[in-house]
């Protein structure tokens, strides 16, 4: 479980620390960093698993550049470290960037794993570290510094423990839905969702090969009025096609007429729904740890509550382990979670963001949502 994130000189994260827990509810204003915290995790989930490169993405550079925080750009270093309990003991990963070069390339000044303070690996200036589970160095070796040494590291029977946290950091997601994204024709298999759930016809059907999805079937029929079932269909070579059944008006026996529809000609908020429980039931496994960004976008809130329980339950089941941070403005769930789970981002002055415990400090005995209505979370 992630337990702790810090953040140095990226966009508006400036000596930045924040504490979470098994379920988080982030909340605050439009631009105060919260997405930023879930970007900042699929950040060094990419560069420190997949070996993404640190530089420019199409809109901005991973690393450096635009990338650090605007009032302070001749701090030339950038600190980010991830707190994470787990395999009898706690994860401290620490990776610091700075850029150098002409034309400036962003480059690795450290990048390190601890378990319970001692290193398992440290790849710094240039050269590679590798321990065993022991702590005790083994291999040394030099590594381009433009590239994630971390990224490259395979399992061996000595390096459990690093295995572990590469498995964690691995399997942590981003959701983001975004239905206008999400195409029904899956022209190959993907064993996970990317954050805009755009590939979710590859991914269910990977799922479809590899478990049972009657649960998941079962909770679309609770929940979207007329749903009777999903299916892969052939669509030519290579390629499959979603086709969604739905039961509509009744005939003059009384019986309900059913049709097929692809994936595309579903509402907006069907789609969501359909991509959020499938989170749920194949992604929220044991020891995942799970961020959703504004879950409830497109979806009415008595469809939202059912699906919010379920995921609250999974989280709460000491046997599952499994962590859900979600960033929402619903008042749904922010009388369900900010006080007990709320973590209020703000940024003063438009100012670096800072988190705080969410709280009634006035004491008004409101609501979360009618006290965020009324501006008085920040008080």
């Amino acid at each position: 479980m992630l337990t702790r994130v810090y953040v140095d000189n990226f966009r508006c994260m400036v000596n930045f620390e924040c504490q979470l827990g098994p379920q988080q509810l982030v909340l605050g204003p439009n631009g105060a960093g919260k997405s930023t915290l879930f970007e900042v995790l699929s950040l060094l989930r990419d560069f420190c698993i997949h070996g993404e490169a640190p530089d420019r993405q199409p809109l901005f550079p991973r690393f450096g550049g635009s990338s650090r925080t605007r009032w302070q750009q001749d701090a030339p270093e950038q600190t980010f470290e991830l707190d994470v309990t787990g395999n009898g003991g706690t994860y401290n990963l620490r990776l610091v960037m700075d850029s150098w070069g002409n034309p400036e390339r962003p480059r690795v000044v450290k990048e390190e794993v601890k378990f319970d303070g001692k290193p398992i690996f440290r790849f710094e200036k240039g050269e590679v570290h590798l321990y065993d589970d022991y702590a005790v160095e083994k291999v040394t070796y030099p590594f381009d510094w433009h590239r994630s040494a971390l990224a490259t590291i395979t399992e061996r029977k000595d390096n459990f423990k690093l295995s572990y946290f590469k498995k964690w950091l691995a399997g942590l997601l981003y959701v983001q839905p975004d239905p206008w994204t999400m195409l029904g024709i899956a022209s190959q298999e993907s064993d996970r969702p990317d954050q805009h759930l755009a590939n979710f016809a590859d991914w269910y059907r990977h799922l479809r090969q590899e478990t049972e999805d009657y649960e998941y079937i079962r909770d679309l029929c609770e929940v979207i009025e007329g749903f009777v079932s999903m299916r892969l269909e052939v669509a030519g070579e290579g390629r499959r096609e979603i086709k969604v059944r739905m039961a509509g008006a009744e005939n003059e026996k009384g019986r309900k007429l059913e049709t097929e529809y692809t994936l595309g000609e579903l509402s907006e908020g069907q789609r969501v729904l359909i991509g959020l429980y499938a989170v749920l039931h194949f992604a929220l496994k044991p020891g995942a740890t799970i961020c959703f960004d504004e879950p409830d976008n497109f979806i009415a809130l008595r469809e939202v509550q059912p699906w919010l329980t379920k995921v609250l339950d999974r989280a709460e089941d000491d046997e599952s382990g499994a962590q859900v941070l979600i960033v929402s403005h619903h008042p749904e769930l922010l009388n369900r979670m900010a006080f007990k789970e709320g973590l209020l981002f703000d940024r003063p002055g438009g100012r670096h963001t800072r988190a705080r415990r969410f709280d009634d400090s006035a004491q008004t005995g409101l609501t979360a949502a009618e006290l965020i209505a009324r501006g008085w979370e920040r008080e």
